[in-house]
């Protein structure tokens, strides 16, 4: 039964005319369109960094000028804002359990200057270390009958590949292994 109504891309429709050429070929204008059409779609599915959407286009071909144009006219209407982009992803961050320093070094490896990503990932101290607490506490919960050197040296890294300093890493590693075994002759001291 032949199928009615408008084709899809990848159900064998084949590509549309500005897809089939490389925007090189495309005239100025065309690749404005093209440019813009596509930095559009990236910004459907999340915010995005100038920096990553600029990559992008330049992976696809785009001309530097015309990225810049399609940059710049983004950014005019307030479709693409780095402070924006900053914000919600630090949001999202601390969601997953992510420390400010590791939010930070982030958003500066997505090209988010070093003002914006202090900003965004600027956070009250005993916040997060109720956050890594909360973190260290729910993966212990789910470390069963480990021994206390195993959950603290796993609650440890765990912590330390979240971003969390050092001392706050020994220090909610130590609580929550202390807490997983009521063993006295297990030395609580442990580095």
């Amino acid at each position: 039964m032949p199928r009615r109504g408008k084709r899809k891309p990848g159900d064998g429709a084949g590509p549309s005319k500005r897809e089939a050429s490389a925007p090189s070929t495309l005239s100025r204008e065309e690749q404005l369109v093209a440019a813009r059409e596509a930095a559009l779609r990236l910004l459907t599915v999340r915010e995005r960094s100038a920096v990553e959407i600029r990559s992008r286009l330049r992976q696809k071909g785009f001309d530097p000028e015309v990225i810049v144009s399609v940059l710049d006219r983004l950014q005019e209407t307030e479709l693409q804002d780095d402070g924006r982009f900053a914000t919600q992803f630090a949001q999202a961050a601390t969601g997953r359990g992510m420390a400010g320093r590791r939010i930070q070094a982030e958003l500066r490896a997505r090209g988010v200057s070093r003002d914006l990503a202090a900003e965004a990932s600027v956070e009250d101290p005993d916040e997060e270390l109720a956050r890594a607490r909360e973190l260290a506490g729910r993966r212990a919960s789910r470390m069963g009958d480990l021994p206390p050197e195993a959950v603290l040296r796993r609650i440890t890294g765990l912590l330390a590949r979240k971003g969390y300093d050092p001392e706050t890493c020994r220090i909610v590693a130590s609580e929550v292994a202390r807490s997983s075994s009521l063993d006295p002759a297990v030395p609580w001291d442990l580095p």
